[in-house]
């Protein structure tokens, strides 16, 4: 939920994250993929890889500027930013913790919104081996 009280999905992600920094905070970006799959269809039976074209009541309209962002869906995977912070570290068991900031895009309904950003903050942990 954003300030002001506007919900907005996202998907959080830290899927091919590439961190660098030192013992103390590490960080780097990383993708986030589409908050739904290819195959997945809104309300009017459209989708990116099934379903229909366009949902349009006349045909010959579907084409018209102001229904391309609705019938043409998007996957595309778009990037984001977090920060790790190291509170904590137990050398004996190898116990690691923390706090975390990530900027991450929402959801763009499949192409037909412009994505928010959202900060996302909150605790982490893990283990070294």
């Amino acid at each position: 939920q954003l300030p002001g009280g506007e919900r907005v999905p996202f998907l959080f992600s830290v899927k091919e994250l590439v961190a660098k920094g030192n013992s103390n905070q590490f960080g780097g970006d990383f993708s986030v993929p589409s908050y739904r799959g290819a195959t997945f269809l809104d309300p009017k039976g459209r989708g990116a890889a099934t379903g229909y074209d366009n949902a349009v009541a006349l045909p010959a309209a579907s084409d018209a500027e102001e229904f391309e962002k609705e019938n043409i869906k998007s996957n595309a995977v778009l990037k984001g930013s977090a920060v790790f912070n190291v509170a904590k570290f137990d050398a004996a068991t190898g116990e690691v913790a923390g706090v975390f900031e990530s900027i991450q895009p929402s959801d763009t309904d499949m192409g037909a919104k412009a994505p928010k950003d959202i900060k996302i903050t909150g605790l982490w942990y893990g283990q070294i081996s």
